[in-house]
């Protein structure tokens, strides 16, 4: 049971750079654990809300460490990794996109394939035009962290509106070992067999 003195603990708790890193490891070892057991049981709600928890978690003790977690020079390597990896990536999705979208004749599913590689592609690159923005105007405060939430959370509801109302609602689907129409696809059946 909490009582003032277990509230004012927690409330004073301070970290060592050192305990932050070890919990984030731990965190990260029993998200694992989690995610693995989830998708065996075919459970997707409990690991997105152990992210959730864990993120506002992190989140939280990050605040508490004393010491210096990272300086100027990591965040501007960061950041110059970042951006890297985020044009390579874009590059690889593009030229994977157009090769899948051409193949789609051979194979229907590839057309989905590259719809949603090139659906990603745009929100990465909204993203992070959004978040670039973000830190060039609004100085380190409070508002920063909420104004990112919001962020994550707005484009969490983009995402499932996009599923949700411009995927493929006509398609094939495997049903006895046949395939059966639902909707009005525009592409033949697969030739894959049915199982």
């Amino acid at each position: 049971m909490l009582n003032n003195s277990n509230i004012n603990y927690f409330k004073n708790m301070q970290l060592t750079v050192k305990q932050y890193q070890r919990i984030k490891l731990g965190l990260v070892f029993v998200l694992a654990l989690i995610f693995s057991q989830s998708l065996v049981l075919k459970n997707f709600f409990i690991p997105v809300v152990v992210l959730i928890i864990s993120s506002l978690l992190l989140m939280y003790l990050r605040k508490q460490v004393k010491g210096i977690i990272a300086d100027e020079r990591d965040y501007a390597t960061a950041g110059r990794a970042a951006i890297l990896a985020i044009q390579i990536y874009s590059w690889i999705v593009v030229v994977s996109m157009f090769i899948l979208y051409a193949l789609s004749d051979l194979n229907p599913y590839y057309y989905s394939v590259a719809m949603t590689l090139a659906f990603s592609t745009c929100i990465l690159m909204l993203l992070y035009s959004l978040i670039f923005k973000f830190y060039n105007k609004i100085k380190f405060s409070d508002k920063k962290t909420i104004f990112l939430v919001v962020t994550v959370i707005s484009f969490l509801i983009l995402g499932v509106f996009t599923v949700r109302f411009f995927s493929g609602e006509d398609n094939w689907i495997c049903q006895n070992g046949e395939w059966v129409k639902y909707g009005q696809p525009d592409f033949p059946a697969p030739t894959t067999q049915c199982r």
